[in-house]
Formats: structure tokens, C-alpha cells, sequence
């Protein structure tokens, strides 16, 4: 982002300072606890900037060299605190949580009797003209990654909308609430490459030499493609890890690329959007009419 310069005396939420050095403080707060953080011990000239969701509120004490954060709503979220003086970064990350809440136990699943996988596995990932959702039930968070020729965008689902040009390296974020696409420093990106998780979680994580061992059936997923949602017969592998963990693995045979990933008992994580044939651009900076459109 272009980084603005944000004084104390007017919190800007949008912008912070390039940092030099980071030390982060890990805050692990119930539903309406209080607690002041003081992320220097010396500076004269501070900024604050908010990422993730607004799951906490906060304000200045004593002339701004504290800040007062409140937990307002369950979830994860973070303040970076930049010191002008000499651009150093601290951030708090703070978990909210509800003390109300009993984490359920859940029980590891039971392997099913294992089938001779017959097929051939290989790893042929899309690498253009691709726009993929991954859903994780754990948080309720999507993340999407898209690419169209040198074109390609990232979505964490909690605040982070990131939009470049691997040829040009022009780079983008969106700020839904002032000037919707604006242009960051060039080259401050990291290219999606070849894969990602957890597209390419099978792939890494797994040792092909007798997937025998692994194979449990066929299972079919339903995914959003370019027009409709369609049916995807996948592979389904149980993979039992030497460290204890289980790891279910729901495979695409045309590709390669694992569609949803299961941990133990946990929430999994599953693709939902899951078009390969993304050919025609219909959002980002090109699409932007004056300096404060909005539209995404």
C-alpha cells in the first residue's frame, strides 16, 4: 500500500508505514475484556492500523503512546503500530473468545478398508485462467485465488483483497470503504507460482509409491464452476501419518489437485468455486471509473 503517514491524533485505518523491525504480542482476550497495550517503549510520533475482521475496538490513552483495545466479537484479528520516528512495526494479535463455549472433542476418524488404486497420479495444477474458492468450515473464511494471463488476485476472507501484474508489477489493494481499488508499491507481491494449498496438499504431503495404502473409494464433491455448479467424482484417500495424524485427501483425477482436506475430526477444507476456464476478466483496477469508485 501506499503507506500514509498517520499521526495520533488521527487514527487512520487505512494505511500504515514500511517497517524496518517487527515484535509482535500475542493477546488471548474473552468476550468484553479490556486490556492496554503500549507497543514502545519510546516514540514520539504513532500510527495504528486494524487488519482482519473488527472483532475488537480501540482508542488512545495517555497523549497515544497506549492504546485501550476492548474484545467485541468472536475472532482473530490484529493491530500494527508504526513508529514515524524511525518506521519500526509492533503488532498485536488478538484471539477473541467466548468463554462460554466448550470445545467439542472430536473423535479421529476410523480407516475404511483400503482398495487397489489401479490409476496413475500425476500433478498437472491449472496455471492460467483459473478462478478457485476454498472454504475453510473450521473458520467460516474463503480464500480466492485467481489468475488471468499476467493478471492475478488474492481474497483472504478477512481483509486482505489483493489484486497485481506479475509482468509490470503494478500492485493494487481494495478499500471497500473510500477508494475502493488503490495502487500499492510495485512489486511488493509474492506471484501465486505453480500451486497452492490446498490444491496442492496431496501432492506434497503424501508418499505416491503404493497409494493401495491410501485409496478408500470414490466420493463426488459438488463445486461451483464457470456457469453452474457441476459434480467432480474424486479420488478419496485416507492417509494415516506417523506423528498419529489422519488426513483425508478428496482427489481430482483429471488434475491432481485435492479438493478438500480433512484433518483428524476437524473442519475441513473444500473447494468451492472451481473454474479452470476463467477467460474474461470482470473485476479489479481496470475497471475503475474515478478515484473513488468503489465498485469491486
Amino acid at each position: 500500500m501506499k503507506k500514509a503517514l498517520v499521526t495520533i491524533l488521527f487514527l487512520c485505518l487505512a494505511g500504515f508505514v514500511v517497517a524496518q523491525e517487527t515484535n509482535e504480542t500475542e493477546f488471548k482476550m474473552a468476550l468484553g475484556d479490556t486490556v492496554v497495550w503500549k507497543p514502545f517503549d519510546n516514540c514520539n510520533a504513532l500510527g495504528y492500523n486494524i487488519k482482519g475482521p473488527k472483532v475488537i475496538t480501540f482508542k488512545p490513552v495517555h497523549f497515544g503512546e497506549k492504546i485501550e483495545i476492548v474484545a467485541k466479537k468472536v475472532g482473530k484479528s490484529s493491530i500494527v503500530a508504526t513508529c514515524q520516528d524511525n518506521g519500526t512495526k509492533a503488532v498485536a494479535n488478538i484471539t477473541v473468545v467466548d468463554p462460554n463455549d466448550v470445545p467439542l472433542i472430536a473423535e479421529k476418524p476410523v480407516k475404511p478398508a483400503t482398495l487397489p488404486f489401479t490409476a496413475t497420479y500425476g500433478f498437472n495444477p491449472p496455471r492460467d485462467n483459473f478462478f478457485i474458492t476454498i472454504n475453510d468450515l473450521g473458520t467460516k473464511f474463503n480464500e480466492t485465488y485467481m489468475k488471468h494471463g499476467d493478471d492475478e488476485a488474492f481474497n483472504d476472507g478477512q481483509g486482505v483483497d489483493r489484486f497485481w501484474n506479475v509482468k509490470t508489477g503494478k500492485n493494487w489493494y481494495y478499500r471497500p470503504d473510500a477508494q475502493g481499488w488503490t495502487d500499492d508499491v510495485d512489486w511488493e507481491f509474492d506471484p501465486l507460482g505453480e500451486s497452492f494449498p490446498i490444491i496442492n496438499s496431496f501432492a506434497t504431503e503424501v508418499n505416491k509409491d503404493n497409494l493401495s495404502n491410501y485409496y478408500v473409494g470414490n466420493e463426488k464433491l459438488t463445486v461451483g464452476g464457470a456457469d453452474k455448479p457441476m459434480e467432480i467424482e474424486c479420488w478419496k484417500f485416507f492417509v494415516d501419518f506417523e506423528d498419529g495424524t489422519v488426513i483425508q485427501y478428496w482427489v481430482d483425477p483429471a488434475n491432481g489437485c485435492t479438493l478438500k482436506r480433512q484433518i483428524n475430526a476437524d473442519p475441513a477444507k473444500v473447494v468451492t468455486v472451481y473454474d479452470l476456464k476463467y477467460t474474461r476478466l470482470h473485476f479489479g483496477p481496470s475497471f475503475k471509473k474515478g478515484l473513488h469508485d468503489i465498485t469491486r
